[in-house]
């Protein structure tokens, strides 16, 4: 789903040295895009000339933080730049956007480009489907958040040791037959709005992802992560690729969470 907090936009700088700075990847990005045979979707040359002219792209979606700063990226690139053909369905889309955030991660789903791009929360499924949330069975005092840990990061090196563990048996098969329940659980109960069942299923995958996804969570916030597993208040979990940037919060009691992380920044979505 969309973060309406964060979001970019396109700019240009006249001065070609300022441009260089503020365009930082764009350019390689581009060669990136020729050598993937992108350009049946992405209209390069269109992109290398607005580049040259100073493009860039400003946005205040911290990079490193796992709330999709290179899906912005690469939604609003196939926005400004894309070819128009009918056969982009919602698949289709989702691949090209694969392809194109590979770049950063060195694997994609494509997942995050395709929600800014849309810019609306959809279902993964069998199909890709745009969903409408209901609203939730909470009271004024419960809700999601975000905790910053101040720690930017590179998302590949968890991302590729992640895939390295699923190729051990015993910790795929924990994946699949409970990780990915949990997150269904997770899934349906958000969007009927459950919140009752909801936490107690995050608590679940909270403590899930402290048993198996340790090297995903920092050291200094593991004790805050066990707080939160042994409140019934508060509970977290890894917000992208885990290993610094945000963590995804779940409260009960926005009094309770706010003093027991009252040293933590913390901003309520």
């Amino acid at each position: 789903m969309p973060l309406a907090d964060f979001f970019g936009i396109w700019k240009y700088e006249p001065n070609a040295t300022v441009a260089e700075t503020l365009q930082q990847q764009l350019p390689s990005f581009k060669q990136y895009l020729e050598r993937q045979g992108l350009t049946e979707w992405i209209d390069t040359n269109a992109f290398a000339l607005n580049l040259a002219k100073g493009l860039y792209f400003d946005a205040n979606i911290p990079t490193g933080y796992g709330v999709g700063s290179s899906g912005a990226l690469c939604a609003a690139i196939l926005d400004k730049f894309g070819k128009k053909n009918s056969s982009l369905t919602l698949l289709t889309l989702k691949k090209v956007f694969a392809e194109m955030e590979s770049f950063f991660h060195g694997a994609s789903s494509g997942t995050d480009p395709l929600v800014s791009y849309l810019n609306y929360p959809i279902l993964l499924g069998e199909t890709i489907q745009k969903v409408e949330l209901f609203p939730q069975e909470k009271t004024d005092n419960s809700g999601l958040f975000l905790l910053d840990t101040r720690i930017k990061r590179e998302a590949s090196p968890f991302i590729n040791g992640f895939l390295e563990r699923c190729k051990e048996e015993f910790y795929d098969k924990k994946c699949q037959t409970q990780l990915v329940p949990l997150v269904d659980d997770a899934i349906h109960t958000f969007l009927h709005g459950q919140w009752d069942l909801l936490f107690k299923t995050i608590h679940e995958l909270s403590l899930f992802q402290f048993r198996y996804f340790d090297f995903m969570i920092l050291d200094n916030f593991k004790k805050i992560w066990l707080d939160g597993l042994n409140s019934d208040h508060f509970k977290l979990k890894i917000c992208g690729a885990g290993g610094g940037g945000f963590l995804l919060g779940m409260s009960k009691n926005k009094e309770k969470t706010k003093r027991a992380l009252d040293k933590q920044s913390l901003i309520w979505i």
